[in-house]
């Protein structure tokens, strides 16, 4: 199970799904509609910090110091991948 963070919004991949990262990318099946998805570099990433338990914030600021990009571009990028994860009902909280 992933840690909780501390303010509470830590988040884990749902127990409907299962993951593997396969070379540069992660494979994620539901097993409930047999629909996967995949992420790849900054994403895949994304993902791996999201599913740890760290915040979106948290998760933003480690990959603003791992990628370059413009200010803010990132943490809006990880709100809008939090977003889709969460639809596609492949996120829950921690």
């Amino acid at each position: 199970m992933a840690k909780r963070s501390k303010n509470g919004t830590g988040f884990k991949h749902a127990r409907h799904v299962a993951w593997r990262k396969v070379a540069d990318e992660a494979v994620i099946l539901d097993l409930d509609t047999a629909q996967y998805y995949s992420l790849a570099g900054p994403g895949l990433r994304a993902w791996e910090l999201l599913i740890s338990g760290r915040s979106p914030a948290a998760a933003a600021a480690a990959l603003d110091a791992e990628f370059e990009a413009p200010p803010g571009r990132i943490a809006a990028d990880v709100a809008e991948l939090l977003a889709a994860l969460k639809k596609e009902g492949l996120l829950e909280p921690a």
